[in-house]
């Protein structure tokens, strides 16, 4: 297919506005390196001075990691994510914990319960009244091929009366046989369940990747054979292929509801250069399945930058819809030197309701970022004036040098994508090289910022110990001179 692209040359790529990399050393327990500002503030608090830990170590396995918090009632949270018990299996762990970051008793066996549900890769959930939905893969075998897989919790931990098989769990084979298939997010509206994720739909070189969508009745998990136009195996499913190169790798990472009612989902397509990939962000019709033509053109919004000697990454990790219908972007748009060295920058875009780009922000409704080393974009969170906060893996933000440790960095940006106006690093305690990820971000009525994450505490080979975190950052100049140990 043809596509119209919002393509920034190497010139504009550094005429974004430059971070403002001043700050001080910050000696609040957990924090490292210089951070920029006092509105990423760690709350001391909130937990054990300011983090969460919940440890779902047992007999069976030491590999735990948070993908979704999510508020509950009483001002308090719940963390989801997997406990992994071997190395194809995961077993859904959700805590709750009070306003106060703490675990609620009151909640399955000291405040946590695990559940198996047969999802061997839990990568998303959502809270509708008293049920989550989860959603990930399935493994056919040990070692695969997976099919993508749905499955609904009630909040005390037992399995969804009436949904999917005898452990609340769907699968739907949108891959071709022996290749896989996987759900990565989930989103609900009107008693229906949207399941986005991707598929190998094969291809001249065995291989490809194509973004796969299934609807399904939220009470019972059944497809719904209204929605589709044939391009997916199943009636209820679609697959989406823009093949911007043939055969090519395109993923979807993020989906939202637009303004409009229909579906945004966004990710990365493969391009003709080298390792190189397209963002996108495509709009389709949640009744039909079909594109919604009137958006972009032909449906897609395209974001490419030519500053790569050989190659630019760029991709689409999280959608934010305004109440005005503006659409937020966050992402990466990275790109190598003429070593292949991948340098990484943090994408932030803003488009129209149409999907075309917003003219005040960034250059040409784009810009990016070099905040980070090694940085990896994994949530976005908007505050209640605006300011934009990315969360990401890295090995240090500027103007910190490199380490080792792979970081939970946190970084805003004001409305219209300039700075990043704050940043904050955390290490979590660790009997080797920290490692860690803040995988999830929720941004609550009182204008904090809860992280959610992992942090690796050890690690046996082949299989890590690793736990739930969760930290909340506040805007707060009075911690910031930090605290005593």
């Amino acid at each position: 297919m043809r596509k119209l692209a919002l393509t920034l040359g190497s010139f504009v790529a550094f005429c974004s506005c430059p971070p403002a990399f001043s700050g001080t050393a910050v000696a609040t327990n957990g924090v490292v390196g210089v951070s920029i500002g006092t509105d990423l503030t760690v709350d001391p608090g909130f937990g054990d001075q300011g983090y969460t830990v919940v440890n779902y170590n047992d007999d069976g396995g030491t590999w735990d990691e948070a993908v979704r918090v999510l508020p509950a009632q009483d001002d308090g949270l719940w963390l989801v994510g997997f406990h992994r018990t071997d190395a194809s299996a995961d077993r859904l762990a959700i805590s709750k914990l009070d306003a106060d970051g703490r675990l609620d008793p009151s909640f399955g066996t000291g405040g946590k319960t695990l559940v198996d549900t047969g999802i061997s890769f839990v990568r998303d959930a959502i809270r509708v009244d008293d049920r989550f939905y989860v959603v990930g893969m399935h493994l056919l075998t040990s070692n695969g091929p997976g099919v993508m897989a749905v499955a609904c919790v009630d909040v005390d931990g037992a399995y969804c009366p009436g949904f999917g098989d005898d452990h609340g769990t769907v699968t739907i084979a949108l891959n071709a046989p022996g290749f896989t298939s996987e759900a990565l997010r989930v989103l609900h509206r009107d008693g229906k369940l949207y399941a986005i994720g991707n598929t190998d739909p094969g291809g001249e070189r065995g291989h490809s990747s194509a973004m796969a969508i299934a609807k399904l009745e939220a009470s019972t998990g059944a497809l719904d054979a209204t929605f589709g136009d044939g391009s997916g195996p199943l009636p209820g499913t679609v697959v989406f292929n823009p093949d911007v190169y043939p055969d090519g790798n395109d993923f979807a990472y993020a989906a939202a509801f637009a303004s409009d009612g229909m579906i945004l989902v966004g990710g990365a397509a493969q391009n003709n250069d080298n390792q190189g990939s397209d963002g996108y962000v495509l709009a389709f019709d949640p009744a039909s399945g079909a594109l919604d033509t009137s958006f972009g053109t032909d449906g897609y919004t395209f974001f490419s930058f030519d500053t790569g000697v050989h190659f630019d990454q760029v991709l689409v990790r999280k959608i934010h819809v305004f109440d005005d219908g503006r659409i937020l972007l966050a992402g990466e748009a990275n790109h190598d030197d003429e070593f292949f060295n991948t340098l990484t920058d943090v994408l932030l875009a803003s488009l129209e309701p149409d999907g075309t780009p917003t003219p005040d922000f960034g250059v040409g409704g784009a810009t990016r970022v070099n905040v980070g080393l090694n940085a990896v974009v994994l949530d976005m969170g908007v505050r209640s004036n605006g300011d934009i906060v990315v969360s990401m893996s890295s090995n240090g933000i500027l103007p910190n040098p490199y380490t080792p440790a792979t970081q939970q960095s946190i970084a805003q940006f004001d409305t219209a994508g300039n700075g990043p106006t704050a940043t904050v690093s955390i290490e979590y305690p660790s009997q080797v090289t920290p490692q860690g990820g803040p995988t999830c971000l929720y941004v609550d009525a009182q204008d904090r910022v809860l992280v959610g994450g992992f942090r690796l505490w050890d690690f046996n080979f082949p299989v890590p110990d690793s736990d739930h975190t969760l930290t909340r950052l506040v805007r707060d100049g009075i911690f910031a001179s930090g605290f005593e140990s």
